[in-house]
């Protein structure tokens, strides 16, 4: 498991930068100044309102169904029509680049060290995190500035990248990654591990398979087999499913429990500065939360009842009013909150009002159930339809939603004889409900070209345009190599 801590700071650079300003560095030179740079891989992602720690992750994600907002900076995300000038759009772009930069600076002195374990363990890190944060930058944006060691001193002339491209990078890190990453480390660390490296490239491969490349079959195949890695391969029994769905929400088992595999987490003794604040962001006021954003009133009415709707909704709040007549900020509707961030842990428990703003909770990049359901989807595409192995991946994930012991077969839950587009059909719609609120819907509608039909009853004039978000407008203005998406 990957968990993010604070650290002391050293010589890295943690000022805010963009690709127009990024700077390649050359003053690591030993073991200890290594170490010290690779604190700046994951401050830039988490701390201080500016990236995972707060809305903006979820919030961007906001064209699924499962999350809504009607705060004036928040609600186009939701209803599909995002502004070049957005905030929250700058504030993620600038800290994955931020992040991007110390990856490359300790990539491209890597080899001025020793060689060691030690050493390949930081270059692991550097490549995976790299690797992520191109992930979610092309995912969001589409065609992007590639920015490495080699090149980062001229950033702002550098050209924008194909898709393409881009994604040969991330693969081309994550393969290192797992060539150099531990399968697991004696300590609780802020370190990816070779699993983590395994789960996310099969996540990628899945991607690729899809929109925009759409490659199709064959990465398929590659997403299922390196899904496989973790199930029954090299790393099988490492990950598994907690018993209980509920107990994954419970900030004071972030550290123990068995599924996740990448998360980031907080500390509030630090305030502002290293704290999660999911768990007040996403409460609402009566509760003594912000109500910066909740779900939809579809998404809670299609989702299938059982303890893991329970554990992922809030429907009745600490002043006895129900959900649906609970006002939220903005004038906007009465919706169904989510409870998956309402336990961070520390200082406030589920049904504490009150909880100070800093908290220690949580954002799960990468968990067991979602590489299940990727294996389950490649297998049935790759193969044509469902096989065993495919049926009982989706049937444990359906299993423990269900309050049920994930590795025992039950007729009364366990899907069977489905034909190609029904088990295909199945797998995304259990993504959508065990995955809600983690930033994971909207970009499966993306790649799967889905867009259009989930959300053209809901708002008007939905088109391919909005599969991508705009690009910052100050970074396009200043950077010669960066065009707008279209509509924008």
């Amino acid at each position: 498991m990957l968990v993010l801590f604070s650290i002391p700071f050293s010589c890295v650079d943690l000022e805010e930068v963009t690709p127009g300003s990024l700077t390649a560095i050359s003053l690591y030179k030993t073991q200890d100044d290594l170490d010290a740079a690779s604190v700046g891989l994951y401050r830039p992602l988490f701390g201080g309102y500016e990236a995972f720690d707060f809305d903006w992750p979820i919030v961007m994600t906001g064209g699924g169904e499962d999350v809504d907002s009607q705060a004036g900076i928040f609600s186009p995300f939701d209803e599909l029509r995002a502004e070049a000038g957005s905030g929250s759009i700058s504030t993620m772009w600038k800290a994955l680049y931020k992040s991007i930069n110390n990856a490359n600076n300790i990539i491209g002195n890597v080899d001025n060290v020793p060689g060691s374990e030690e050493r390949d363990r930081v270059e692991g890190q550097a490549r995976f995190v790299r690797a992520l944060d191109y992930f979610y930058l092309t995912r969001w944006f589409g065609e992007i500035q590639l920015i490495t060691f080699e090149n980062q001193s001229n950033a702002g002339d550098v050209v924008q990248s194909e898709v393409s491209e881009i994604y040969d990078l991330i693969v081309s890190d994550l393969q290192m990654a797992e060539e150099l990453l531990p399968v697991s480390f004696s300590e609780t660390s802020v370190r990816p591990t070779q699993g983590a490296a395994k789960g996310l490239l099969s996540k990628v491969y899945l991607t690729m398979a899809g929109w925009p490349l759409n490659l199709g079959s064959q990465y398929y195949g590659l997403a299922r087999d390196k899904a496989a890695e973790l199930i029954s391969g090299s790393l099988s029994g490492i990950y598994s499913l907690e018993a209980d769905f509920a107990d994954l929400w419970d900030g004071d088992n972030k550290f123990s429990n068995t599924e996740f595999i990448f998360i980031f987490h907080g500390i509030s003794a630090n305030g502002t500065t290293n704290a999660s604040h999911h768990h007040i962001a996403s409460r609402p006021p009566t509760d003594g939360g912000w109500g910066d954003w909740y779900s939809e009133e579809r998404f809670l009415n299609a989702f299938p009842d059982g303890p893991r709707k329970d554990a992922s909704f809030r429907l009745t709040f600490s002043n006895g009013t129900d959900w649906s007549v609970n006002n939220v900020p903005g004038g906007g509707p009465g919706q169904p909150f989510t409870a998956k961030y309402r336990n961070p842990g520390g200082d406030c428990g589920f049904d504490d009002v009150g909880c100070p703003e800093h908290g220690d909770g949580f954002f799960p990049v990468l968990r067991y159930a979602d590489v299940l359901l990727i294996y389950a989807e490649a297998a049935n595409q790759a193969e044509g339809g469902p096989a065993v192995g495919a049926y009982e991946a989706l049937n444990q994930v359906r299993r423990r939603a269900a309050g049920l012991d994930p590795d025992i077969p039950d007729a009364g839950v366990d899907l069977s004889g489905l034909s190609f587009t029904e088990f295909d059909e199945a797998v995304l719609d259990e993504r959508n409900w065990e995955l809600a609120f983690e930033a994971n819907r909207w970009f499966d509608l993306i790649r799967r070209e889905l867009v259009e039909a989930v959300n053209g009853n809901f708002h008007v004039g939905v088109t391919r345009d909005d599969y991508l978000l705009p690009k910052p407008a100050l970074q396009v203005s200043l950077s010669d190599g960066l065009t707008q998406n279209p509509g924008y």
